[in-house]
């Protein structure tokens, strides 16, 4: 096999590393561009959860809470949490972790599996506790919670575990 090329002069070797310079500059600036949002996140309210919870199991680093029951509200949905679920709660490094699943069981007879995972650590205004609840069901009519993202924020009634979920859109 012949090789065609020729040696790069000095002027030409200088030159290519200009481009590249300028290459790499252009490439740099582009990333400070794409770290600023190019959208606002969005989102609706889905619903209000609020959980009835049993005394915590105490199992070392993690913490069993079962939920005995609840209820489940907003515009598209509602109805009632089964008895049966479960909130393992484990101590990570200055914060607990959730692991969430439940059964809902909506008013008009679908079931809905629901779980989620989240966070809770002192902040600077309280409690900092947001979840991750995913959905998954069988039923035709609430199929559209099986593609959707949610956050949800913990709020305060009194002798329940309560989130306002909302879903991103």
């Amino acid at each position: 096999m012949k090789n065609n090329h020729k040696p790069l002069s000095r002027r030409e070797f200088t030159k290519l590393g200009a481009t590249a310079i300028a290459a790499a500059t252009a490439g740099a600036s582009h990333m400070a561009s794409a770290q600023s949002a190019a959208s606002e996140l969005e989102s609706i309210y889905l619903m209000e959860l609020s959980l009835d919870v049993a005394d915590q199991l105490d199992a070392g680093h993690t913490s069993i809470a079962p939920v005995t029951g609840g209820t489940f509200g907003g515009p598209r949905l509602k109805g009632t949490v089964r008895n049966g679920g479960a909130d393992w709660i484990t101590q990570v490094s200055g914060h607990s972790s959730l692991d969430v699943r439940i059964t809902l069981d909506t008013d008009d007879g679908d079931i809905i599996y629901m779980t989620y995972t989240g966070v809770v650590h002192p902040g600077e205004n309280g409690l900092y506790w947001r979840v991750r609840p995913i959905f998954q069901t069988a039923s035709e009519k609430y199929d559209w919670l099986n593609h959707i993202v949610c956050i949800g924020k913990s709020k305060q009634i009194p002798g329940k575990v309560a989130y306002d979920i909302f879903q991103i859109l």
